[in-house]
């Protein structure tokens, strides 16, 4: 992996910004509106009896939401992580725009790439298994 710091072009789009804001309007809807009594049941558990891996992401929206952020890692890791982030790399991204700071970026070899797909598959099954066990 080689790491780099690039200056910003001026009609670059900043992804940090757009996820951040998407999850930020996510965590609003989770304060303001009655999202639990909106959201239907799972079909996949209701079909199969064992949770998807995304059950419980409402819920942690919604915790996380409220400021509870253990209660959100409790009902779905993934999610409170995920949403955690690109709140964190929408502020450093804000920052960054408006200081006009160059930002860190990295490339990775083919082998690096195959290794963080695998790695990706690896969470997201241990994620899943943690959900059919927590239930």
């Amino acid at each position: 992996m080689r790491l780099y710091l690039q200056k910003r072009d001026t009609n670059q789009i900043e992804f940090g910004i757009i996820y951040g804001g998407i999850a930020l309007v996510m965590l609003g809807a989770g304060w303001w509106l009655p999202v639990l009594s909106l959201a239907p049941d799972c079909i996949f558990k209701g079909l199969t009896g064992i949770p998807c891996p995304t059950c419980g992401s409402t819920r942690s929206v919604v915790y996380l939401a409220h400021g509870d952020v253990l209660s959100a890692i409790a009902m779905n890791p993934l999610t409170a992580v995920f949403l955690l982030a690109a709140i964190g790399y929408f502020f450093a991204s804000l920052v960054s725009v408006t200081l006009d700071l160059p930002r860190i970026n990295f490339i990775l070899a083919d082998n690096e790439k195959n290794i963080m797909r695998a790695g990706a598959i690896i969470v997201l099954l241990t994620h899943w298994a943690y959900l059919v066990i927590q239930c």
